[in-house]
């Protein structure tokens, strides 16, 4: 897993795709060998949990316990997720959970963290580094969204994703969330999709009954 890297994953699904979102990052996920599952019951102490890797011996999993009725948000929490397993980040354990901010961020003094938002970045818009698009410094949501959806194209940053990196640097929270609304068709829960794709790659019939059960019942199914 070492070798991979975010512009090589980058390049991959761009390739085929006018930019990453968020169903192209569980396709990469799954093509990879990494499940992807949305928590909908988890333990008390994990509550503010966002997303979480696993390792075992070789093989990886992630899990996603942020809640979003728009992809963007979880877009990047996945890409995270898949820059600490590229990144090789459990030499201290199996397990790396990363904890639910008010909003995406990019500002933890931890090393790792910060390495695997730079991944989780690049990967999703082709900047390791997030910087302000002076064209989009506008003040209502409306017209993010306007010029998001008409620049995403070129930038081949998808618009919700370009939303966010606006809300990041000028902190204008309320005009980014609110020009998600107008970037997408209609609000809706976007674990159900991640665990859509889920139960279509595990193959739950296959499983033995109590692991069958245990699986469907933390997805919610």
């Amino acid at each position: 897993m070492s070798r991979i890297t975010a512009a090589g994953l980058r390049q991959l699904v761009l390739q085929q795709s006018r930019y990453v979102g968020l169903t192209d990052l569980l396709s990469i996920s799954w093509a990879l060998g990494i499940p992807v599952v949305q928590l909908t019951v988890f333990p008390g102490p994990r509550k503010r949990m966002a997303a979480m890797s696993v390792r075992v011996g070789e093989r990886y999993a992630i899990l996603l316990a942020k809640e979003a009725v728009y992809p963007a948000p979880i877009a990047f929490y996945l890409a995270h997720e898949l820059g600490h397993v590229a990144l090789g980040h459990f030499q201290d354990g199996a397990v790396v959970v990363d904890f639910e901010e008010a909003r995406p961020t990019l500002a933890s003094d931890d090393p790792e963290e910060l390495a695997a938002d730079r991944f989780a970045l690049e990967l999703l818009t082709g900047q390791p580094d997030l910087k302000v698009v002076p064209a989009i410094a506008h003040s209502t949501a409306s017209e993010l969204a306007r010029v998001v959806l008409v620049s995403a194209p070129d930038l081949q940053i998808e618009p919700g994703t370009l939303a966010l990196c606006y809300g990041y640097s000028t902190r204008k929270w309320a005009t980014a969330n609110a020009a998600m609304k107008l970037i997408y068709l209609a609000p809706r829960p976007v674990g159900q999709e991640v665990n859509r794709v889920a139960r279509l790659q595990l193959h739950l019939a296959e499983l033995p009954m109590d692991g069958a059960d245990y699986v469907a019942a933390v997805m919610g199914a």
